[in-house]
């Protein structure tokens, strides 16, 4: 599989889980979306699209939205210059690991819904690469039973 879709999951786990302190994620099942438009390339890349049951205890961690979905190649992620105001949150950060990043972004949220955008310098095989990105997540019902 190619980074691409993994980079991108990585980009959308990170403010999920910064979000942690602010219990506004309603419990159910979850459609989350990553867009991804990288720099130099003519089309964005095809969104990645999850879905994931958030159980009352880990609708109080948003960083549980993406469940076990994430990259170990984007790794020690530190936030610094994060905040809320009202209903929208922003951070920076950066990321060691094989790829690499800088990033800042800006959601805003709802107890049902969260859409935002993350901007991101990612070292890509040494290559500095710039992306963009658009993370939209929704509730879309109670949580499924298998079965």
């Amino acid at each position: 599989m190619s980074r691409w879709p993994w980079l991108a999951l990585a980009l959308g786990v990170a403010p999920l889980a910064a979000m942690a302190q602010s219990n506004t994620l309603a419990p159910g099942q979850w459609q989350i979306s990553v867009q991804t438009q990288a720099a130099g390339m003519p089309m964005p890349m095809a969104p990645v699209e999850v879905s994931q049951c958030l159980s009352e205890h880990d609708a109080q961690d948003p960083s549980k939205i993406l469940g076990a979905v994430s990259s170990p190649e984007a790794s020690n992620c530190v936030y610094a210059d994060k905040g809320y105001e009202g209903a929208n949150f922003h951070f920076s950060m950066q990321c060691s690991g094989t790829l690499a990043l800088q990033a800042h972004g800006r959601f805003a949220f709802t107890a049902t819904s969260l859409n935002g955008t993350i901007d991101a310098t990612a070292s890509i095989g040494g290559q500095p690469v710039e992306l963009s990105n658009v993370v939209t997540a929704q509730r879309v019902g109670d949580c499924r039973t298998p079965g």
